[in-house]
């Protein structure tokens, strides 16, 4: 399991804040590799998902309301295809808490040391906006490194 709205709510989290917000940046992660196609595509052919996940791609809805309806909270290895595994494993890779490069990226993004707290990122289309191109950036650095190896 890379992230789970639970890990986050179960510790620490502040009080007076919807627990809906521990979903923001997990969210955006997953909105963002689903507009890169690195997602398991049962999520976008499934009868009970489809729906909310173009709603998703088109900015409908959120990834955090997506993975809080459909997703239980969670991402998981078999939310992505192999190649969105393998970026993901690459990207959430830290030896002390799972999050990796992808949390490092979040924090300087959304500067949440300046928040009241890490969960006071809005959701909304200028921070995904921030976030996807720096997704991206790490996401095509990634890519080239792969390439230069063969």
């Amino acid at each position: 399991m890379y992230d789970h709205v639970q890990f986050h709510t179960d510790e620490n989290y502040p009080a007076g804040l919807p627990p809906e917000n521990a979903a923001t940046h997990i969210g955006m992660y997953w909105a963002w590799a689903a507009s890169q196609s690195l997602t398991n595509p049962v999520w976008q052919s499934a009868p009970e998902t489809a729906a909310d996940f173009a709603a998703m791609l088109e900015g409908g809805i959120s990834g955090a309301e997506f993975l809080r309806r459909h997703m239980d909270g969670a991402l998981t290895r078999d939310d992505f295809n192999d190649f969105g595994q393998r970026f993901t494993d690459f990207y959430y890779d830290d030896e002390e808490d799972g999050y990796g490069a992808f949390m490092e990226d979040y924090v300087r993004t959304m500067n949440t040391p300046a928040l009241d707290s890490f969960y006071h990122v809005a959701d909304n289309a200028e921070n995904r906006a921030a976030l996807e191109a720096v997704f991206q950036s790490a996401f095509e650095a990634w890519d080239a490194s792969l390439r230069s190896k063969r």
